[in-house]
């Protein structure tokens, strides 16, 4: 579900020329153009126009300089324009949205239908996504399907919600451990930003629902005149993807969701299951350098590198290492003791040097990146998964929860969870302060149409039990794929899954499955 470490979105990440897309989206007779009237369009009413020059941030998250070639090829194809829905499917006759749409055409000669794709978030802008595609290992994609990219209510180009009072609220340097006074500080700080961004369109925040954005994926489906909506979501965009399926049954099609959201919407449930999926994480980080004794010196078994790496967090938090490089203390030890499979060489030897008492060297030092800027509208984003999940609103539960996960996961139970529902500070939620959703969540259940479930086994943003348990509920297969990412699948190895299961190839969609990448 997003993060600055997620490579989710990232299908094709890289950095492009400024304006590549400039006058890129010409005005073929791939889908009718709407005539020129004075009238506002209809509700449902899907407008073709020209496609606006990117951002800088969707430059560099869809644009992807080794494959600029193939961007430029395929931007030069794509068709955008905007569909007009109401901002309430239960009162359609009163205020309207407009959200924008991209549709890159198939290339295959025979009749193709459409395919929606989301990146998650929730609230990081899609309308590109189908270029991402494209470009990547999924391209044959485009032999039988129309590509489109929405940018959901609330997002991007689609009447981007925002909320200055809470992006720009400052949590402040982090302890090791945030106490009940600073968290409670910040929760009402935040609550009050949210509170006063509520008021000033109060009718705004209650559209913005994963249900309302289920609701305008059925529109687009109608506007493209489709019998059935081909569907592939990652993150955030599998709980859009579920959603949908419940609500339209009749008109899903073939469906693959990635990084799958636990179908359970309790907020805590949510924390929890992450911070156990990185308790796990840690404690096959230790076993891995046990096997590499004799590179890492941090002891023979799992167990004896364990009371190491403690014993090594211990000291750095009440004496941290000052150099010349920087100081590194008990953030920094955080960080490495949750490194991810494929940063386990770099946190290794980092570790292995602040054992030593030196510092790590250069920046193979399993320390997170700088990733590319985010495509992510924080407020409508916090919105729409608050609209999803219950037991978020209060304080005092979600500091509860918090000190029974420190107790219970020792190791990362006192840092901040991989999850977009938890607050930039520890034991505090991003939903403070936003009023509770007036209807609740659709409940996944099962629909026609082909479902693929896909979940990488080492990934903690979006654990494999959560998979498992919305799969009991959905129904279709279950693939896992062998590694750590969030998303990614269509830019990596496993990419082929991906374009068999949208072909229809039988064994692409095998219960209990596996790729290796």
């Amino acid at each position: 579900m997003g993060g600055a470490r997620s490579r989710g979105v990232r299908t094709v990440a890289g950095v492009m020329l400024a304006g590549l897309l400039a006058a890129a989206c010409a005005d073929g007779d791939v889908r009718p153009q709407a005539a020129a009237t004075g009238t506002p369009p209809r509700t449902g009413e899907l407008t073709w126009g020209t496609c606006p020059e990117p951002s800088e941030a969707e430059a560099q998250v869809w644009g992807a300089a080794e494959h600029r070639p193939a961007y430029a090829r395929h931007a030069a194809r794509l068709r955008c324009g905007t569909l007009t829905v109401p901002a309430d499917w239960t009162a359609p006759q009163g205020r309207r949205l407009e959200l924008a749409v991209a549709l890159l055409p198939s290339t295959g000669d025979g009749p193709a239908e459409p395919l929606a794709l989301n990146p998650g978030g929730p609230g990081v802008s899609g309308r590109l996504m189908p270029i991402g595609i494209a470009s990547g290992g999924a391209r044959a994609l485009l032999d039988r399907y129309d590509l489109v990219g929405l940018d959901v209510r609330g997002t991007g180009r689609s009447g981007p919600a925002t909320c200055p009072a809470a992006e720009s609220l400052d949590a402040g340097p982090q302890p090791a451990a945030p106490t009940h006074r600073t968290a409670r500080a910040y929760w009402n700080r935040l609550a009050r930003a949210h509170a006063t961004c509520a008021e000033a369109d109060p009718a705004q925040l209650a559209s913005l629902t994963t249900t309302n954005a289920a609701h305008d994926l059925d529109a687009l489906r109608r506007a493209l005149s489709a019998p059935r909506l081909h569907y592939y979501g990652v993150s955030w965009g599998t709980s859009l993807g579920a959603t949908y399926r419940t609500l339209f049954p009749a008109h899903s099609g073939r469906t693959l969701l990635e990084s799958v959201v636990s179908p359970d919407p309790d907020l805590r449930g949510l924390l929890d299951g992450v911070t156990r999926a990185r308790e796990q994480r840690f404690e096959h980080f230790t076993a891995w350098l046990a096997a590499r004794s004799d590179r890492y010196g941090l002891g023979t078994t799992a167990d004896e590198v364990r009371t190491r790496l403690l014993s090594l967090r211990e000291r750095l938090t009440t004496r941290p290492l000052r150099t010349s490089d920087g100081t590194y203390g008990r953030v920094e030890t955080d960080q490495y003791l949750d490194a991810e499979p494929a940063d386990r060489a770099g946190a290794g030897a980092a570790l292995s040097a602040l054992a030593r008492g030196r510092a790590p060297a250069g920046d193979g030092d399993g320390k997170p990146r700088t990733a590319a800027p985010p495509l992510v509208a924080p407020f409508a984003g916090t919105a729409l998964l608050c609209s999803q999940v219950t037991h978020a609103a209060s304080f005092t539960e979600q500091w509860s929860a918090y000190g029974e996960r420190r107790a219970a996961y020792p190791v990362l139970g006192a840092t901040r969870p991989m999850f977009p529902g938890s607050g930039e500070v520890p034991g505090t939620s991003t939903c403070a302060g936003l009023p509770a959703p007036e209807r609740p969540p659709v409940e996944p259940s099962r629909a026609d149409g082909p479902l693929l479930l896909v979940a990488h086994r080492d990934e903690v943003i979006t654990p494999l039990p959560w998979a498992r348990a919305m799969r009991a509920r959905t129904g279709g297969s279950l693939l896992v794929v062998g590694d750590g990412e969030h998303g990614g699948m269509a830019g990596g190895g496993c990419a082929g899954r991906v374009v068999g299961f949208f072909a229809g190839e039988e064994g692409a969609a095998v219960e209990g499955g596996v790729c290796e990448p």
